[in-house]
């Protein structure tokens, strides 16, 4: 900062100093009872203006160098010692806009490690249908089979679009009215190759029901909860789909999920004892269906018995309801 440009910021301080000055000179020269010599009037503004130009060079070293200690400082923000009021309330507000910094860089790198983690799991993931669907087309083998792998890629290019639209939900999802009933028979028609190959009898209970949701989003949840239950449900097994009270029920009798590994079910990565022994787990279905339903404002629970069961329940709170996620 120049002395000029300090001067200019002090501008009424040195209008408000003249003017102190000259209403005193004034009264002084206007009052009879004070006999004062025009050289005395001089030598007072004189002394006066220098101890006033001192207080105003001083002020400005002062404030130069606090300024120069906090623009030197770099990444590294070494705050100088306060010397005003002033000068407190600009480290606090320092201080205040460094720790949003921060924390905005703390979730930027942990979103940046998140998705590389994510991309490297993804990878190894698709490797494998897309070496098998090579394999197939090589072979001159099955139609059915190399379409069933497409579609296992299919699902692995949807878990990474609707990774990467986490963070951008405004942008990409598209709120309206949708029939959650005919998706749920849409979802069902998708998977039926699975239904049959693996011989799984359906039990299906629905009735109408319209929510406000993002048809694609809404979609895929449903989608990832019922291939859950197709993969952990042995050959024979039985799948029930109710939809009452809007909540959406998808209850298996397949392998169930651990008791230690329940409350995780929904965290990044996180795989469980099922998913140890099924390498072709990723851990991130369940993670990304919870994330979308909460953009949504949907709710998803799980509960399961090892060997036993496992149900989720989607559930779809109006605008009114004490459980309706902003």
């Amino acid at each position: 900062m120049k002395f000029i440009n300090y001067l200019t910021d002090q501008r009424w301080l040195i209008i408000t100093y003249f003017m102190i000055m000259f209403f005193i000179s004034s009264v002084i020269y206007l009052d009879p009872h004070f006999n004062v010599h025009v050289s005395s009037f001089q030598y007072i503004w004189l002394i006066t203006f220098i101890i006033f130009l001192i207080y105003l060079f001083l002020q400005y070293l002062q404030k130069v160098s606090f300024y120069k200690k906090i623009s030197s400082s770099g990444e590294n923000l070494i705050l100088p010692k306060v010397k005003t009021f002033e000068q407190k309330i600009i480290l606090e507000i320092i201080k205040s806009q460094q720790a949003r910094y921060e924390s905005r860089l703390d979730k930027l790198t942990h979103e940046k490690k998140e998705w590389i983690e994510f991309m490297t799991s993804w990878v190894h993931e698709i490797k494998t249908p897309i070496s098998v669907s090579k394999m197939i087309f090589e072979t001159d083998g099955n139609v059915e089979s190399l379409k069933e792998e497409m579609d296992k890629i299919e699902h692995f290019i949807e878990q990474a679009l609707y990774y990467s639209r986490l963070n951008d939900f405004s942008k990409d999802y598209l709120i309206q009215e949708v029939n959650v009933e005919r998706l749920v028979k849409e979802v069902i028609k998708v998977n039926s190759k699975q239904f049959i190959a693996k011989k799984i009898s359906l039990k299906l209970s629905l009735e109408p029901l319209e929510v406000l949701s993002d048809k694609k989003g809404l979609l895929f949840i449903i989608n990832q909860l019922l291939l859950n239950s197709l993969k952990y449900t042995p050959s024979n097994g039985e799948i029930q789909i109710l939809l009452q009270d809007r909540k959406l029920f998808i209850l298996d009798n397949g392998i169930g999920i651990a008791e230690e590994d329940l409350p995780r079910v929904f965290e990044r990565g996180f795989t469980g004892k099922n998913g140890r022994q099924n390498h072709a787990s990723t851990g991130m279905g369940l993670y990304l269906a919870k994330r979308t339903s909460e953009k949504l404002g949907h709710q998803i629970m799980i509960s399961s018995k090892e060997g036993d069961y496992t149900e989720a329940v989607v559930y779809f709170p109006e605008l009114n309801d004490d459980y309706y996620v902003k």
